[in-house]
């Protein structure tokens, strides 16, 4: 009898959280679609975050201190974008 060996390649995905509940997954790959979508974590705040193919990032938000536009883009699991006045975080994690 013989055993099959997973030889799957890890996944690599962003997670978007508010408020620390997911909202969001994405699954990041050279197969993956540019997009652009809006974010409103509360009232009168917004996030545009932009995903490319193997990483993302927060483009734009209504922030007075811009910290997670300025983090950039993020592709390696670990990393982190945190906009911390509308307690969204971007993590990237991979399976």
């Amino acid at each position: 009898m013989t055993t099959a060996t997973n030889n799957a390649k890890p996944t690599t995905y962003a997670e978007i959280s508010v408020d620390k509940k997911v909202i969001k997954k994405i699954k990041l790959s050279r197969k993956t679609q540019h997009q652009l979508f809006t974010l409103h974590p509360h009232p009168g705040e917004y996030n545009i975050i932009e995903v490319n193919g193997t990483r993302i990032r927060d483009k734009e938000d209504n922030t007075p201190d811009q910290i997670a536009v300025n983090t950039g883009w993020i592709s390696k699991p670990g990393q982190q974008s945190i906009c911390l006045p509308h307690r969204l975080i971007i993590t990237i994690k991979s399976t």
